[in-house]
């Protein structure tokens, strides 16, 4: 967070007073890959015009929005999104992007006025292809590069599963050699679908899976690794999904907006309501509807340690003691291309 963007939520928090200061905002759900453990790649029926999202961002900077993090499917696919990154960064919006990396050095021109390129990683070449579809690693190793020519900060985001763990090893060693950093967040069940038939739940870890996982992560963080993700977010994936009380920030300062202007407390929340919508409503009515209640199986690593430093647990970012770093154990991995439906997809979403 910028000082400024963090002294708003001092502010926040000290008043008590809810502004939606960090904003997800899913351009579209339509994306150019269909990854097999994600649930977004097709666009919804209702998704808003170029007026109707200026509108809503503009109302969402009325009430306090300063950053915001463009999402999708791919928002990069979207056909206004040049027009909408500069609205944004005109009103002095820190615009930071979730991409899979294939369009980015076409666009180059939008790409360039980013704060940060966040930029999708499941593996080396071979796990990742099989997830995401041929030459989706070597299409995302160059979208990293561009963006790193035009001067814009590139990270990369690696969802953990079955398809993967035995690969964190390799994937962190390959990271660390192009020059970037990595930062890493479970795989979880589908938002938009049945829990136990969405695209996510053949993909998750459970039990002692998860726990060697970022038990290794965090071996490799500790030895200097350019892992980004802080020790909180390290600490609370050994357990996920079960029960962890943490404190929640969402719909205190930060909201999510769907493509058809549904807004929500939190991005990961399940989104089979949709009567809070600002095109109906307006931002201001909606924003004051949402649910200021969070849970306990928060899976986004940037949200779990935004949402430990807002309930005050320092406590959590600290240094943890590196364990044994154990392989992974293969009866409860699977190889990735045996997870990948033939044919079509129809639920994707990239994280």
């Amino acid at each position: 967070m910028t000082p400024g963007t963090l002294l708003a939520v001092a502010k926040a928090r000290v008043l008590g007073l809810a502004s939606p200061i960090a904003v997800g905002f899913e351009l579209t759900h339509l994306c150019n890959l269909a990854c097999s453990y994600c649930d977004r790649h097709t666009p919804l029926p209702k998704e808003m015009t170029l007026a109707q999202i200026l509108i809503a961002l503009e109302g969402l900077r009325r009430v306090g929005m300063r950053e915001i993090s463009l999402d999708g499917g791919e928002p990069l696919a979207h056909k206004h999104v040049a027009a909408i990154v500069d609205w944004l960064v005109e009103r002095d919006i820190v615009v930071r992007m979730n991409t899979n990396g294939i369009l980015v050095r076409r666009k180059a021109y939008v790409v360039r006025k980013l704060a940060k390129v966040k930029i999708s990683l499941d593996g080396p070449p071979l796990v990742h292809d099989a997830v995401r579809g041929v030459r989706a690693f070597e299409r995302a190793i160059d979208g990293a590069k561009a963006a790193r020519e035009l001067g814009v900060p590139v990270e990369f985001t690696c969802v953990v599963g079955r398809h993967n763990a035995h690969a964190i090893d390799e994937l962190i060693a390959l990271v660390s050699e192009l020059g970037f950093s990595i930062i890493f967040q479970p795989a979880r069940d589908s938002l938009f679908l049945d829990d136990t038939t969405g695209p996510g739940s053949q993909f998750r870890l459970d039990g002692k899976a998860i726990q060697q996982a970022f038990g290794r992560i965090a071996a490799h963080k500790h030895d200097g690794a350019p892992v980004l993700n802080g020790w909180a977010s390290l600490r609370h994936f050994q357990g996920f999904p079960e029960e962890r009380e943490l404190p929640c920030a969402a719909g205190w300062i930060n909201a999510t907006l769907d493509p058809e202007g549904n807004l929500y407390h939190c991005g990961q929340v399940s989104r089979r309501d949709k009567s809070n919508n600002v095109v109906e409503l307006g931002v201001e009515t909606a924003f004051a509807r949402l649910t200021r209640q969070g849970c306990s199986q928060c899976w986004c690593a940037r949200v779990v340690e935004e949402n430990y430093a807002w309930g005050g647990r320092f406590d959590m970012a600290l240094p943890m003691r590196p364990a044994p770093a154990e392989p992974a154990t293969r009866q409860d991995l699977v190889p990735a291309h045996s997870l990948v439906r033939h044919g079509p997809s129809n639920a994707s979403k990239r994280v």
